[in-house]
């Protein structure tokens, strides 16, 4: 807009800045300004703006909004029964006088597609039911937000759901989504939904099909069981190690996205395109929030052959982005509730328990976290000599002494029958020693048994999970060299 056609506008620019076309407007030239480079837009208006049509207004807000609608001319008229505004696109032109643009938005949209040039009125009924189709998916949103946010509805459940609404037509419409998880620097296949071949999917296919099934129908019927569906089975524990991620730079790129997008099968590693039996494209999205990366998501159209539309790219982008914010918070829920189980003999928190805080620590963003593995030396024989009695008695023993030698902030999990694992805040190496030591001697002199522990300060909560591992090497090492030895790295 040029400083005449602003000079000549100055008048009506409070009316201007007060009108508005309905939003759905906006998506519409959003998207036929893909296709469309310009369109001239000629208005004749009154010199009253009393008399101006809202619509005028509304097309000349419109036209500062969109680089696409060029507002080339502004002539004054005297009589408001000359107003008009013509459209000027190649060789085609449409003209809206004053008895249409006195009437509705609806009716103007209708005018526009019967006199435009047939591919515009083609695009604009394409965009209609495109965002038709977006809009019957956000509503079917609020169903995923509602279950999703349930409290019976646990991680696995809000997994599902959120596979589910990937996969179904009413909402991604995708053949398969994989779920990996990052584990350290290492992702892992943590859940799958989707057909194992193409025979399978076209049964099932029908099957929904046939029983129109909907999504509260499928959520509804949800049980917990070891495999989502037959890919999962087939992939699951699947692993990307880092020196893999790292190795396919475009395919790291591509995880540093903060939106879903295409990714050909060129750019992933060769055996996750062997072993998931990629063809062609797929689409990806990184599940991400500010505190922690949980991994990513993986889906394809294997088995309709379908090329990804922009459509199926935002719906996967939305419910992952929602998925996301959900996921982190139930995680500090379940901090919240893991004080509750305890392992009966000892007082310890149980292994389910540690799977849950473990996870959440990931988020805590924390340093010098203290992990110390312990396991009871000879304890297979203490049972099978005095009886499984005096095997609790020691294992209560252990844990009493535990107690009285940790601090409340810190955290002791009964890792297995005879194998601890505790976690000590805010730690460093010389002090993680002694303490454990501590432990170890009073131990000894109360039971005549000792065990054998290796252990790490964790100086990133990311990286936990390989922390965990080293501890546990650790203590391998211990029990295979010299038992009853205390090994801090």
């Amino acid at each position: 807009m040029d400083n005449t056609t602003m000079e000549k506008l100055k008048k009506y620019k409070k009316h201007i800045m007060n009108s508005k076309f309905d939003i759905g407007f906006f998506f519409l030239i959003e998207n036929l300004s893909k296709f469309i480079d310009l369109i001239d837009i000629d208005i004749y208006i009154s010199e009253n703006p009393a008399f101006v049509p809202e619509n005028i207004y509304k097309i000349i807000n419109l036209s500062g909004k969109f680089k696409m609608l060029n507002l080339r001319n502004i002539f004054i008229t005297h009589s408001p029964k000359n107003q008009k505004v013509c459209f000027s696109y190649k060789d085609k032109n449409i003209i809206f006088n004053n008895d249409l643009l006195i009437k509705t938005e609806s009716d103007i949209l209708h005018y526009i597609i019967l006199n435009a040039s047939q591919f515009i009125s083609l695009e604009i009924i394409h965009i209609l039911l495109k965002s038709s189709a977006l809009s019957y998916i956000m509503l079917n949103s609020k169903e995923f937000l509602e279950e999703a946010t349930k409290k019976d509805t646990d991680i696995n459940k809000l997994i599902y759901i959120y596979l589910t609404v990937i996969t179904m037509n009413f909402g991604g419409n995708f053949n398969r989504a994989i779920l990996f998880q990052k584990k350290d620097d290492t992702y892992v296949v943590l859940r799958a939904l989707g057909s194992a071949d193409e025979k399978e999917a076209h049964l099932i296919w029908e099957q929904l099909e046939k029983n129109n099934y909907s999504f509260k129908d499928i959520i509804k019927n949800f049980k917990q069981k070891a495999y989502f569906s037959s890919l999962e089975k087939r992939i699951k524990n699947f692993k990307l190690s880092k020196y893999t991620i790292f190795k396919y730079k475009l395919f790291k790129e591509f995880l540093d996205y903060d939106t879903a997008t295409t990714i050909p099968a060129s750019a992933l590693p060769k055996k996750l395109v062997k072993e998931l039996d990629i063809i062609g494209e797929c689409a990806i999205c990184s599940l991400k929030s500010e505190n922690k990366d949980f991994g990513f998501i993986l889906v394809d159209n294997r088995f309709n052959h379908k090329p990804i539309s922009n459509e199926q790219l935002y719906i996967l982008d939305y419910f992952s982005k929602q998925t996301t914010v959900l996921w982190e918070n139930k995680l500090f829920i379940d901090t919240l509730k893991f004080e509750a189980q305890q392992d009966f003999l000892t007082g310890f928190y149980n292994r389910r328990s540690l799977d849950k805080f473990i996870e959440s620590l990931t988020l805590s963003g924390k340093s010098k976290i203290g992990i110390v593995i312990i396991d009871i030396d000879f304890f297979k024989e203490i049972n099978d000599t005095h009886g499984h009695d005096k095997g609790d008695e020691i294992i209560k023993t252990l844990s009493e002494i535990i107690f009285k030698n940790i601090r409340s902030e810190d955290k002791a999990f009964r890792f297995g029958g005879d194998e601890f694992l505790l976690i000590l805040d805010d730690i460093d190496e010389i002090n993680l020693f002694r303490i454990i030591r501590r432990i170890n001697i009073e131990f000894r002199e109360k039971t005549g048994a000792s065990f054998s522990s290796g252990g790490i300060v964790c100086k990133n909560s990311q990286k936990i999970y390989k922390c965990i591992k080293i501890a546990d090497k650790l203590l391998y090492n211990v029990k295979r060299t010299s038992k009853g030895q205390i090994k801090i790295k």
